[in-house]
């Protein structure tokens, strides 16, 4: 029961569990007018995309999950890289009053419970993307859980090293693991004229041979069998 308890309050029990933040981004200062909603994944590198020039990402995570009476507390944070280096210091921000959110934008957020048995409006739909490493071959023994990745499938713009960008899109092929992945090499925005593309399954991968890890794989988690694949821009 504990551990039931600790899985509902916490981000990730695995990638079909968590909480989402539901963000509704507005362009003037008490939040009428509406420019987009985002449903984000907590812990993802996002890029700020048009946003703003003054970074390159920002993350989201919950700190706070309004047990024992309390609000909810989402930490916000934007960097100049792949989430690594800050440009500004985090700052905490409520769940539902309109708040500073993404440059000069402001934005009201909300959490929104995603897995099977939740029920409702106020359930998420995001489908989530789960890589996996393995010190072995074959994708044998257990996984490398310092290396497991989490990334959402919508075709949101995520930043990563070397001031690149990747989008991950979730095919609708129903009980199968079918991503398209397509990166942006030097191009922090996915915004590149000649992106990278891959098709990937949900079979296991061969990466190094003489050293760990040795091969990987990735597993895709959705609401339903029918959750279509999306996208997200700025």
């Amino acid at each position: 029961l504990a551990w039931a308890w600790c899985c509902s309050l916490s981000r990730l029990c695995g990638a079909t569990e968590g909480w989402d933040i539901a963000a509704s981004i507005y362009s003037d200062q008490y939040c009428f007018q509406r420019c987009q909603d985002m449903l984000l994944l907590d812990g993802a590198c996002y890029s700020t995309m048009a946003y703003t020039n003054t970074s390159s990402s920002f993350r989201v995570k919950i700190v706070n999950y309004g047990h024992k009476g309390e609000g909810w507390i989402i930490d916000y944070q934007e960097f100049s890289d792949d989430c690594i280096t800050p440009v500004v210091s985090a700052a905490s921000l409520p769940v539902g009053p309109c708040v500073n959110f993404l440059g000069r934008y402001r934005g009201q957020l909300q959490v929104k419970k995603r897995g099977g048995r939740c029920v409702g409006t106020d359930c998420s739909n995001l489908a989530v993307g789960e890589q996996n490493f393995y010190a072995a071959e074959r994708c044998t023994g257990d996984p490398i859980m310092s290396l497991r990745r989490f990334v959402p499938l919508q075709g949101e713009c995520l930043v990563t090293n070397n001031k690149s960008s990747q989008k991950f899109v979730l095919m609708p092929d129903q009980n199968e693991t079918r991503i398209h992945q397509i990166d942006h090499p030097e191009d922090d925005k996915c915004s590149s004229i000649f992106p990278v593309d891959y098709n990937v399954v949900g079979r296991c991968y061969t990466l190094y041979d003489e050293r760990s890890p040795r091969s990987f794989m990735w597993t895709a988690h959705r609401r339903t069998t029918a959750l279509l694949a999306g996208t997200w821009h700025a």
